[in-house]
């Protein structure tokens, strides 16, 4: 039986008061914080950023930046990014995997189980060209490929104001009280998304084809829509992640999701707000290369479809004023001064 929800709200957000007590008790005073807010309980979302050359210390940095998590033993799924059997920056890097997956046990987790639904070729097929497989056995994580699952584990989602005509099918096991984690990488994308961060990686929990609606190939209908940034973004609404890993130490800024052009901003983000680590993001591609006739480059961040329509939803910061940046040293902070430059600035062309 189909179950339809309305468009809901997201509330992971925090205020700027108890954001800075957060702040300070996390990182006891190492983090500089920057943005500002209109008065002191204005809603704010931290976006930790850590800029290092090497993947580990960058990682930790970001992860430390935000304060103290404890799962309280609750088991995890983690979704990452294995689209195609393409390396990173098209893929997860397995250090990465690796180092979200410590920092996770360190959290007090219970059993991490690994979630994906490749776009580009069978999910268990992609995971063992990358050895992803032999990773996860050394990690001791649970792998679930999406397409295993049988029709009774997957349900109907209508989202009634949405793009979507025949809604989308999800796994059972993704609500709003499900703990998923995200490792996300950052990446144009040539097949009508125009990038890919968080909110393009939850596609990976969708169905390709239905099993409620049988047959139905819902990728077909996103990627042949004029619609596609915004459909990209309602997906989110069927779940809240509790914490986003966006892994920019390489991006594509051209072409993607499997191969493009590389630049190494040798960044790693992190966040409970997924809008908020995805208007960063946009901020750090154009940051990299400034292409006029680029898509990325001819509308302000928060006028690309994807974070305009995340942010007509509630999914997090509704505005570039809503997002704090936490930083652990004066490399850092400086890039966050540039971001948070790219994030106000009107775009020199216009569609």
């Amino acid at each position: 039986m189909s179950r339809s929800r309305e468009l809901c709200t997201y509330g992971g957000r925090i205020s700027r008061r108890k954001f800075a007590l957060h702040a300070g008790m996390g990182v006891a005073g190492l983090a500089l914080a920057r943005g500002r807010g209109k008065h002191q309980d204005e809603v704010q979302s931290p976006v930790a950023l850590a800029r290092n050359a090497d993947r580990n210390s960058a990682l930790k940095v970001a992860t430390n930046l935000l304060g103290k998590i404890d799962f309280g033993g609750k088991e995890l799924y983690l979704k990452a990014n294995y689209n195609s059997p393409d390396p990173f920056p098209a893929t997860t890097h397995p250090e990465t995997l690796a180092g979200v997956v410590a920092f996770l046990r360190e959290s007090n987790c219970g059993a991490i189980t690994l979630v994906e639904r490749s776009g580009m070729g069978l999910t268990r097929d992609v995971w063992q060209s990358l050895r992803v497989t032999e990773l996860a056995e050394k990690l001791e994580l649970h792998l679930l490929a999406l397409e295993d699952l049988s029709s009774g584990q997957w349900r109907k989602e209508d989202l009634p104001g949405s793009n979507w005509k025949a809604g989308i099918e999800v796994p059972e096991f993704l609500n709003r009280d499900a703990f998923i984690i995200q490792i996300c990488n950052l990446k144009t994308h040539r097949f009508g998304g125009v990038f890919s961060g968080s909110l393009k990686n939850s596609v990976g929990l969708v169905a390709k084809y239905g099993q409620v609606n049988a047959g139905y190939n819902y990728m077909a209908e996103l990627h042949s829509s004029a619609q596609q940034g915004a459909m990209i973004a309602e997906v989110n609404v069927i779940y809240e992640p509790k914490l986003i890993i966006m892994d920019a130490m390489q991006v594509f800024t051209s072409g993607g999701p499997e191969m493009g052009e590389i630049a190494s901003p040798e960044v790693m983000l992190a966040s409970g707000d997924r809008l908020a680590i995805d208007a960063a993001g946009v901020a750090l591609l154009r940051l990299q290369r400034e292409v006029p006739d680029q898509p990325l480059n001819l509308r302000a961040v928060y006028e690309q479809d994807q974070i305009r329509r995340a942010a007509e939803l509630n999914l997090g910061a509704k505005s570039a004023g809503e997002i704090r940046f936490l930083s652990g040293d004066v490399r850092g902070s400086l890039l966050a001064s540039q971001l948070e430059a790219i994030l106000q600035e009107v775009p020199k062309s216009k569609k």
